[in-house]
């Protein structure tokens, strides 16, 4: 049973792993089945995903046994990918609850392992063995677990990028190490009948907007990598301004160039008037327009204040959030958001809240309400999504606080 209820939203947390499989390990001998530390987390997110009813009593108790087997499962070199794909989903349940520091010490610990362990391209250490090499994993046994190592570590870049922009540090996988070609992340189905799968720059090369970069890898899955990769990289180059000195030449040259960037990713993206035609992508494609319209408010909100050109892309990237939350971020089955979405809201909150204070300002006469309901727009859906998430409730609240001051 709580297989069945994570089964249909594991897409949504990131877990690409078929469950034909993983139900059939379970009647394997134990060395042969999946570890219990990702059969905890997937339990831990189905008792979650039942708020408020009676499964969620036991979260506690899954949450437990997930640290515990966790421990156990980093003894067992053979089940690396099982450990990654756990951290991630203890991770991703931290970070939704609010839990920030547990959440980033999970999210860099899968990063960290699939940096050791190659799984980019679904290799292992076997494949570099020397004799100063004391860990390895053997190679895949098939293309479908080829895939799903693949997929694992795209998981664990997605945690890694993402949320390292709202931790404030470094991701754990690094562009300058990581310029590598890397199998196009497709859903774990598709290992079934495809060995290796598409190429696709990422990192560096796909920053750059290299046009093969952008032509190749349009599954939904590698959409929403470059959604994180821009994300990133656009809080990377915002933050590296120095305070009250002008950009140099060279960093106006990179901020154009993430911004082509952005703008070429969000043209290859079903625009949101066409979402209901693919019911199953729908979670998914509200994340990636949502991360690509964060990056460019992120790009140019340091800007904003001295220049009216970037004000106005922050304001527009701003409305376009918005517009996206009226009309798809309440729909009954978009239900269980990607937390990391909460983040994105938030930034355009502060891009409105911004916008009230200047024209309360300047023109104190002029009626503000449209900013307000906009502003109120937000903080409705993330009030709403709180029932699961307990982060969109901590963020609407203070969206609320600073309102209620203006």
């Amino acid at each position: 049973m709580l297989l069945d209820i994570f089964a249909a939203h594991r897409h949504q947390f990131g877990l690409e792993i078929n469950m034909g499989r993983l139900v059939e390990s379970l009647t394997l001998p134990a060395s042969k089945q999946r570890h219990p530390a990702l059969l905890n987390a997937i339990f831990l997110w189905s008792c979650c995903l039942s708020r408020p009813g009676p499964l969620s009593q036991y979260e506690n108790h899954y949450l437990t046994r997930t640290l515990d087997s966790l421990a156990d499962a980093l003894r067992q070199p053979d089940k690396t990918v099982d450990v990654v794909q756990a951290s991630c989903l203890l991770s991703l349940y931290y970070f939704s609850n609010g839990r920030m520091l547990e959440g980033s010490y999970h999210a860099s610990a899968a990063a960290a392992l699939v940096a050791q362990f190659g799984l980019e391209i679904g290799a292992s250490a076997q494949q570099n063995y020397d004799l100063l090499h004391t860990i390895r994993i053997e190679s895949a046994q098939d293309p479908m677990e080829q895939g799903e190592r693949i997929l694992a570590f795209w998981q664990a870049y997605n945690l890694d990028y993402c949320w390292s922009v709202v931790l404030r540090k470094s991701p754990v996988i690094r562009d300058g190490r990581y310029v590598f070609t890397s199998a196009t992340p497709s859903y774990s189905e598709d290992y079934e009948v495809v060995e290796g799968g598409h190429l696709f720059q990422t990192s560096r090369p796909f920053v750059e907007a290299s046009p093969v970069s952008i032509s190749n890898g349009y599954s939904t899955l590698a959409l929403r990598s470059k959604a994180s990769a821009l994300f990133q990289r656009a809080d990377r180059l915002s933050s590296s301004l120095v305070s009250h000195a002008p950009p140099s030449n060279a960093l106006r040259e990179d901020i154009q160039v993430l911004e082509h960037a952005i703008s070429r990713l969000q043209a290859t993206i079903i625009p949101p008037h066409q979402f209901d035609s693919i019911p199953c992508d729908k979670h998914s494609l509200v994340v990636i327009h949502t991360l690509t319209h964060a990056a460019m408010i992120l790009l140019y909100s340091r800007f904003s204040q001295d220049d009216p050109a970037s004000y106005d892309k922050c304001l527009s990237s701003t409305r376009s959030i918005v517009a996206l939350i009226k009309h798809h971020a309440l729909d009954a089955d978009l239900a269980f958001l990607d937390p990391i979405v909460s983040c994105c809201w938030t930034l355009a909150a502060e891009t409105l809240l911004r916008e009230l204070e200047t024209a309360d300002a300047a023109w104190p006469l002029v009626d503000s309400s449209e900013i307000r309901n906009e502003i109120t727009t937000i903080v409705y859906a993330m009030t709403t999504l709180a029932t699961q998430f307990p982060l969109f409730g901590f963020y609407a609240a203070r969206i609320q606080e600073r309102l209620s001051e203006l």
